[in-house]
């Protein structure tokens, strides 16, 4: 899968989840220990491995970054997992 596919994922989930306005950078890059990060300012970094991974793996890993943006806190609470399982699910 190409990295212009995976941006063209995560644009469409934050428009979907209504932060594509926070959204403020999307890069990839080699990562050690995590599949992604998120930060306050809006800057998401994805693993590229995520690359070869299957769409559902690689949307939960999306989503669950998006979220923290539309929270806006790192907090993993229970409305953070309800809303990841709702929006994976397409409940919402």
């Amino acid at each position: 899968m190409s990295r212009e596919i995976l941006l063209a994922e995560v644009r469409a989930w934050a428009q979907r989840i209504g932060v594509e306005d926070r959204l403020r950078k999307v890069q990839t890059r080699p990562m050690q220990r995590k599949w992604a990060s998120v930060s306050s300012r809006g800057r998401l970094t994805l693993n590229e491995e995520l690359l070869t991974q299957p769409a559902e793996v690689r949307w939960a890993v999306i989503v669950h970054e998006l979220v923290h943006l539309k929270l806006r806190n790192g907090a993993h609470s229970e409305l953070f997992r309800a809303l990841v399982q709702a929006y994976l699910e397409g409940t919402l």
